[in-house]
């Protein structure tokens, strides 16, 4: 669309033919901002004032007439413009802000002096508008990579995908080795036993016959000793059956199943001689701490004496006894997972003996092996001339009775199963009594005594009541001075 400017006006009527319309163009533009002729309209552009003279009016060439014919309707009027200017010519004509393509035309009528037709299209300051208008440019290169934008919410679950293919089947393991029954239940009996830290009691017994605090003084305490168990019943397992201390648990089960049983007592009875002097140096090691437990009570001064008497006193048989305690259990376990049917028992016998002289009796403990260990004595009646072992109450263990011909009685001493004895109970028999004899004189099966008396010539009997004690005497006569006494099923009754 073109816009129609009219620039200046003029008061007579010109006429169109050479009539030159562009002074006003020749206007510069600052002198075109300057002039108050013109001012913006609404859409910043210019319009001519009415209240201003055209101050360019007097460049206006007026020597020109225009011939009184006016042009016909009927036939389009022929104008004359100077060749400098045709409808394609365009100016540099400007707005205050805005730059538009304009260009010369005739316009019928009067009172007018020139003409400029301007289109709407605003001029490019960096390029030349009629090479350049209405074409497209090479495609610039692509801008820089935008920030991210934030994070956006958490999508809905999916569906589950479908279930994978079942993996390879592995390769089949190794046969395992066969274990031999007698390794897996002695290594059980072994896994068992205390190693390493034990806890026993220990005791010490301090007989000084002093009155007050500074007297007798028993003190038992729990200490730890550090003994490994288990390898010392290993090799002593090895000693016992043949095989040596150094044996392996392969080598000792091969041994074991040579023999089809194990000796545990002798094995126990082996263990108790290795263990003393371990035990013995580990107390030693210790003995400050009972020392000062004796201290506490007694206000004893710690010295050396006390140290030597405390380690003298301490029952070092006794400790070891709790520790092959626990083993002589292994062991059993041990038997038992194997099924092995113990050995019978062999019973090392041991010996009493009455002595006239001393007015006691001796025992004396067995080895096995034809020897005995040291005497124990336990006092009985003045001149103890025989004595006889039996079963005199219901406890199972051996007890004593002694023929005492100085004061014609028969002790009894009953036994704690250990080889030691109670004290002596009396009963009366005839006179200088020198021989007793055991047996079962009457039916309730309870045993009875037989003692031949000297003096008396006679033989006394007395009925056992089954609790260690026996009724009164009755006496049978027999010849002078008899020694000994004898029982025996004599007519097969």
């Amino acid at each position: 669309m073109a816009s129609l400017i009219m620039l200046s006006t003029i008061t007579a009527a010109i006429p169109m033919g050479n009539m030159n319309m562009f002074s006003t163009a020749m206007a510069s533009e600052k002198d075109r901002d300057d002039d108050k002729r013109y001012h913006y309209d609404n859409n910043k552009r210019y319009q001519q004032s009415i209240y201003e003279q055209d101050r360019y009016a007097n460049s206006y060439d007026l020597s020109y007439s225009y011939d009184t014919q006016q042009p016909s309707y009927d036939q389009q009027p022929t104008y004359g413009y100077s060749s400098q200017s045709s409808y394609s010519d365009y100016s540099e004509y400007k707005t205050h802000d805005k730059k538009y393509e304009c260009r010369t035309g005739p316009f019928e009528g009067f009172f007018v002096s020139s003409v400029e037709f301007c289109k709407h299209v605003k001029f490019d300051d960096r390029k030349d508008h009629r090479d350049n208008d209405n074409k497209t440019g090479t495609q610039g290169p692509p801008g820089p990579q935008g920030l991210p934008g934030p994070k956006g919410d958490t999508g809905p679950q999916g569906q589950p995908g479908v279930n994978g293919t079942n993996g390879v089947n592995g390769t089949n393991g190794v046969n395992g080795t066969n274990i031999d029954p007698c390794v897996a239940c002695l290594l059980d009996a072994l896994v068992k036993l205390d190693s390493g830290a034990i806890l026993v009691n220990v005791t010490a017994n301090l007989e000084r016959g002093l009155p007050g605090p500074s007297g007798d003084v028993n003190v038992t305490l729990p200490l730890v000793i550090d003994v490994d168990v288990a390898t010392l019943l290993q090799a002593q397992l090895g000693e016992t059956l043949g095989v040596g201390a150094n044996a392996t648990i392969f080598e000792i089960c091969t041994a074991i199943d040579a023999e089809g049983s194990l000796d545990v007592a002798a094995v126990i009875n082996g263990l108790e001689a290795t263990l003393i002097p371990i035990v013995t140096a580990q107390i030693s090691q210790l003995v400050n701490q009972i020392a000062i437990a004796i201290n506490s009570v007694t206000g004893i001064p710690i010295d050396q004496a006390l140290i030597d008497e405390i380690l003298a006193s301490i029952d070092i048989d006794a400790i070891v006894a709790q520790i092959t305690a626990n083993v002589e259990v292994s062991l059993g376990i041990f038997e038992a997972c194997l099924g092995l049917t113990p050995p019978p028992p062999i019973e090392f016998l041991d010996l009493a003996v009455a002595n006239s002289g001393d007015a006691d009796v001796s025992i004396l403990l067995g080895n096995g092996d034809g020897t005995f260990g040291t005497k124990t004595d336990f006092p009985v009646g003045n001149e103890p001339a025989s004595v006889v072992v039996g079963l005199f109450n219901s406890d199972s263990i051996l007890d004593l009775a002694v023929a005492n011909q100085d004061v014609d009685t028969v002790s009894i001493l009953l036994g704690n199963g250990d080889g030691t004895f109670g004290a002596a109970n009396d009963f009366p028999v005839g006179d200088f009594p020198v021989s007793v004899a055991v047996g079962l004189f009457n039916s309730d099966s309870i045993l009875d005594l037989a003692v031949a008396n000297q003096d008396s010539a006679n033989v006394s009997i007395l009925l056992g009541n089954g609790d260690g004690t026996f009724g009164t005497k009755t006496d049978f006569q027999v010849g002078n001075f008899p020694l000994s006494v004898a029982v025996g099923n004599f007519d097969n009754n």
